[in-house]
């Protein structure tokens, strides 16, 4: 799982940053009002304010974190300023970092039992002592 930042930018509409954003199943996203005037408040749309979050974003602030469980593009507005949107697209997750190309242990197999792997000798020194 990660978690992913979205910028609000200040303008006459505000920016989202990226847009849209991708992330993938039980990825979290939160967003972060670098407007220094402006609070905004991301809601999937007006007819459900409270979607991400139940609060605004005020002034050089970060929302609380939204996490999504399955596959779907959500599209979202800003509440409080008409013409400012943006989407996150979330995807099938990420195999693994190995894929499943490593074997079982540290060598893979590929080392024998002993720490020498049957190279030495009964005793100390192997039989070239009397």
């Amino acid at each position: 799982m990660s978690l992913f930042r979205i910028q609000i930018n200040a303008g006459s509409p505000a920016t989202y940053d990226p847009n849209p954003q991708t992330v993938y199943v039980n990825d979290s996203v939160f967003w972060f009002n670098s407007d220094p005037n402006e609070a905004h408040w991301p809601a999937p749309s007006a007819s459900d304010p409270t979607g991400f979050m139940a609060n605004q974003i005020a002034p050089n602030s970060s929302s609380d974190q939204v996490g999504f469980g399955e596959v779907q593009s959500i599209s979202y507005i800003c509440l409080n300023h008409v013409g400012e949107s943006g989407e996150i697209d979330v995807k099938t997750p990420k195999k693994s970092a190995f894929a499943d190309n490593t074997k079982k242990g540290a060598f893979g197999g590929k080392t024998k039992k002993g720490p020498f792997a049957g190279t030495t000798k009964k005793g100390a020194y192997g039989s070239t002592t009397k």
